[in-house]
């Protein structure tokens, strides 16, 4: 084919096509997100640490140390770029710290008592000794 007989077509096409972008700006149509703020990968991993201290709270020790780390992470999120994402997570975190927390305390003092009540009832007449 002839290379001119192309470029001339190809010129013609161009002038007549609706759908060509003329020599200005034009903006891109799929684009929607001009204003909206970009995810933080930070917060993100806050909030999926924060659900899974929430989830895990009966594994104290795994539930504290995901809690914790999703805390920090959550805060230098927030610091960084405040969004719900990171507030979401902090507050996650910090009800799954406290709830792991909590359910490790009172496992221990239940267990003292059980422990001190089964001794006692050992102690007592109910068994044969």
């Amino acid at each position: 084919m002839d290379n001119n007989y192309n470029n001339d077509n190809n010129q013609q096409n161009m002038s007549t096509d609706p759908y060509a972008q003329g020599g200005g700006y034009v903006q891109d149509p799929y684009n929607n997100m001009n204003g909206a703020p970009k995810p933080n990968g930070m917060a993100i991993a806050s909030l999926v640490l924060g659900i899974l201290s929430l989830v895990l709270c009966c594994f104290s020790l795994i539930a504290i140390i995901l809690g914790v780390i999703g805390l920090v992470l959550g805060l230098k999120a927030k610091k960084d770029n405040p969004s719900g994402l990171a507030t979401a997570g902090v507050v996650l975190s910090i009800i799954g710290v406290a709830l792991a927390a909590g359910l490790w305390i009172f496992s221990v003092v239940a267990g003292e008592s059980l422990k001190d009540w089964a001794e006692s009832l050992q102690d007592g007449a109910l068994f044969i000794k």
